[in-house]
């Protein structure tokens, strides 16, 4: 009887010991398995929305050859040679048709043109039948239009000269904007007025300012 209850009591505790938490017959799941991926979407790259780039400045073979006149008319030809390299060049009068100028030996040609759709004015300035300045000059009373107009020209030429510096203008004159690339000697100016809407393209020879 003693045996039988020792027996017994070995049972309970084998029972016990194989009913553990550890070894109570529930299948552990490996949760690896169930790992979740990251749900972040993914971008592509060619679906990113961009801004869409200001609009290039529109312009004809006409307005390419004056935007870039520089590089058929150098300062210091004479008005004979500015001639030979232009279809169009109208005579030579005293500068401003002020005779004591012209007197002087300042004389200049100015001819009416049409210029990225505006009507305009190209401006040849000689000394002692010297190229020494040349300008073209429009305008676009719409502030709004201007400002953009300008910017577009300033982008052109940024791209076809490499970067623009700005030019300090004067306190009472902080109407206007003007920025100039250096052609080594000379220079390639843009001056915006902002009170006036004249934009004005010119290449000359002596720094802006001095």
């Amino acid at each position: 009887m003693k045996k039988t209850a020792i027996y017994f009591i070995c049972v309970l505790i084998l029972s016990a010991a194989c009913t553990s938490p550890e070894t109570d017959g529930t299948q552990f799941i490996d949760s690896t398995a169930f790992y979740k991926k990251d749900t972040v979407p993914v971008i592509i790259a060619d679906t990113l929305v961009k801004q869409p780039a200001a609009a290039s400045l529109s312009y004809n073979s006409d307005d390419k050859t004056n935007l870039l006149l520089f590089e058929k008319v150098s300062l210091g030809m004479s008005s004979a040679q500015v001639q030979s390299k232009l279809t169009y060049f109208s005579q030579l009068h005293a500068e401003d048709l002020n005779e004591q100028l012209g007197a002087k030996g300042f004389q200049e040609s100015v001819l009416d043109i049409h210029f990225l759709k505006y009507k305009g004015k190209l401006e040849f300035n000689f000394k002692n039948d010297t190229l020494y300045r040349y300008s073209i000059v429009f305008t676009e009373s719409n502030e709004q239009k201007g400002k953009k107009l300008y910017g577009q020209i300033l982008s052109f030429y940024s791209d076809y000269l490499g970067p623009f510096q700005p030019v300090n203008i004067e306190e009472d004159n902080h109407y206007a904007q003007l920025h100039m690339w250096y052609l080594n000697p000379d220079y390639v100016v843009a001056v915006y007025n902002l009170n006036t809407g004249n934009i004005t393209i010119a290449a000359q020879n002596n720094k802006p300012g001095q």
